[in-house]
């Protein structure tokens, strides 16, 4: 399973575009790619439409994952606040891995 992760981080009017990350599940331990996948699962991710909107009146931060997983692949665009608690541990821990998988300045 291959993760690629791109969000913004701040108030609206002053967002942060982190760089993407390609989280390779294959370079994780055996521990964490087993809940990842789980997350993946849990969260229905290739069940997802490609934009899954925000509350009204919420602040539209973004983040943007594709997923490729034995030989599909699905893209999503999340407005925050996040709906749905799987879909929120799963953003929760990509935002975790990234910095593991951030190239080296």
């Amino acid at each position: 399973m291959r993760v690629r992760f791109q969000n913004s981080e701040g108030l609206v009017f002053l967002s942060r575009v982190k760089p993407p990350v390609t989280i390779d599940a294959g370079a994780l331990t055996e521990d964490d790619r087993r809940s990842l996948e789980q997350l993946v699962k849990e969260a229905r991710f290739f069940d997802l439409p490609a934009r899954v909107p925000a509350p009204r009146g919420a602040q539209h931060l973004t983040c943007h994952i594709t997923i490729e997983d034995r030989g599909r692949q699905h893209s999503i665009s999340v407005s925050h606040p996040v709906q749905g608690p799987a879909l929120r541990r799963l953003i929760d821990r990509l935002r975790e891995l990234r910095d593991d998988f951030l190239p080296s300045p």
